[in-house]
């Protein structure tokens, strides 16, 4: 049922989800697609004949919108095989190579242990990461190499957005999503990526005024990027900022 008020991603997503009745739990971003008609099929009988998995996910497609180039199979494509089993060291460190919209959950664990109402009172910035990362606790997760689904890149998004405020405010949204999720897990230690999100936050809106060939913005935020990379050292001159933009640009 549509909600008559804007509920925001997360508390949206956690409503989907409340209301959904299925034995698994699969999820489609507006702006992406499923386009394997064997995907449904594909990953429920994946489910029902390894009762240890947790989640299964698979390849997918990437369409980037700026040149409307479709690239088929990524993972294959680009050599890269997703970590397989109990996973969570590899989803905390971002190495774990998943695109949600081709994930198929088992509900009855993720009713046990993911607290979407609590991801949604909180207001996080997203509900697949946490989500993974729980599950990673509690079984194993898999991958089928076949493409089932597209992802849209390049679009302005939530994810991906021009807009500097909203680039900062992410990532102290971020940094307290994951500082509750280290409380959840003790044995983690303590939280101490702190100065990481503070500064990250800076970094991701410098990169987003290259997209956006702002020179003056991306110059504004190198001077408060406390990790200095090639981007923040190419920022502090006019012609710099328009060749690495060029670079960026080149390379799609």
């Amino acid at each position: 049922m549509p909600s008559e008020r804007n509920l925001g991603i997360v508390a949206n997503w956690a409503n989907c989800v409340r209301q959904s009745k299925g034995k698994y739990i699969m999820g489609c971003a507006g702006d992406d697609y499923w386009h394997n008609p064997d995907k449904l099929q594909l990953q429920v009988d994946f489910m029902e004949t390894h009762p240890e998995c947790v989640m299964c996910h698979t390849d997918y497609n990437a369409l980037h919108t700026n040149t409307d180039k479709l690239e088929c199979n990524v993972n294959l494509v680009n050599g890269i095989v997703p970590p397989e089993g109990k996973i969570q060291n590899e989803i905390l460190s971002g190495k774990e190579q998943i695109s949600a919209v081709t994930m198929c959950i088992r509900r009855k664990t993720f009713e046990k242990y993911v607290p979407a109402e609590e991801f949604a009172r909180r207001r996080f910035p997203r509900e697949d990461w946490p989500t993974l990362l729980i599950l990673s606790a509690h079984g194993d997760i898999r991958y089928l190499p076949i493409s089932t689904a597209t992802y849209r890149v390049g679009q302005e998004s939530i994810t991906r957005t021009s807009n500097y405020e909203k680039i900062i405010e992410r990532a102290q949204k971020d940094k307290e999503m994951t500082e509750y999720l280290y409380s959840l897990f003790p044995e983690w230690g303590p939280f101490e990526d702190g100065p990481y999100f503070d500064n990250v936050g800076y970094h991701n809106a410098m990169m987003a005024a290259y997209r956006n060939d702002d020179y003056c913005a991306a110059r504004k935020f190198a001077k408060m990027d406390k990790y200095p990379t090639k981007a923040t050292l190419m920022a502090k001159t006019w012609v710099t900022f328009k060749i690495f933009r060029w670079l960026k640009m080149r390379k799609g």
